[in-house]
Parts: C-alpha cells; structure tokens; sequence
C-alpha cells in the first residue's frame, strides 16, 4: 500500500458525562452509515466521500500493521486496491466497521479516532485556511 506521509491526532470530541465520565460524541455515524449520506462533494473528484477513503484506509493500514494486526491490514489493503469497482467505498467502509467489532481497546478507539477525522474533515476549511495563510 502506497504510504502516505499523514498523520492525525486525537481528533475525538467528547462531553464530559455527569459523574467525570466522558462520551464520545464522534463519529456521529459508522463508516458504513456515512458514505451512504448525500455527499455535497460528491461532483469532486478531490473531495468527494469515497475519494476521500484513501487516506483513512492508509491510516488504519499502518495502525494496523504496527498493532500486529497484519491480516486485518492485508484486508483492508485487498479492498482499496480495487479502484474499478464502484462498490469499492461500500465495502471499504464496511471492513472499517468490522475491524473495529474485532479488535480490541485502545486499538478499537484509535480506529474511531480515524472515523472522525474522516467524517468531521471538511474540505472548505482547508482551502479557506491556505486562501488566509497566503
């Protein structure tokens, strides 16, 4: 798998719950629930949901390998190589989703942390951000 030079950070956002415990309160959606939502992007071929993939599959990708998890990562590899096939985001989401049903915690929460960054992403932030920097 062609590894991307991406990082990401803790980007969960949480509530604090009565009692000091913390909720989670993304992803909002499973990965499967969210690339079947209306894409506003859906006409970018830079921005759109499922061109957006890459980069979560490259993330879990390396947590996976580098968590001993190689046959997950194998799977997930199998699957987003398979540019062609226009159900590949589908399946592509559904493998994030049974990943995380399987693996277990702190492992399970980092793969969530990725779910978020993919799903909160915002494209126009970003242009807005580098159209101020300049």
């Amino acid at each position: 798998m062609n590894q991307e030079e991406t990082t990401t950070e803790d980007v969960g956002e949480v509530e604090e719950a009565p009692g000091g415990e913390v909720e989670r309160q993304c992803p909002q959606f499973t990965m499967e629930e969210w690339i079947g939502q209306e894409d506003p992007k859906k006409d970018d071929p830079e921005q759109c949901r499922p061109c957006r993939l890459g980069v979560t599959a490259n993330w879990y990708f390396t947590e996976l390998q580098e968590q001993g998890q190689a046959e997950l990562a194998e799977s997930i590899e199998q699957i987003a190589t398979k540019e062609d096939d226009p159900e590949m985001p589908l399946t592509l989401c559904k493998e994030f989703d049974r990943i995380k049903d399987v693996v277990e915690e702190p492992l399970r929460e980092r793969l969530k942390d990725f779910d978020c960054a993919t799903q909160s992403f915002d494209p126009d932030d970003v242009v807005e951000e580098s159209t101020a920097a300049s």
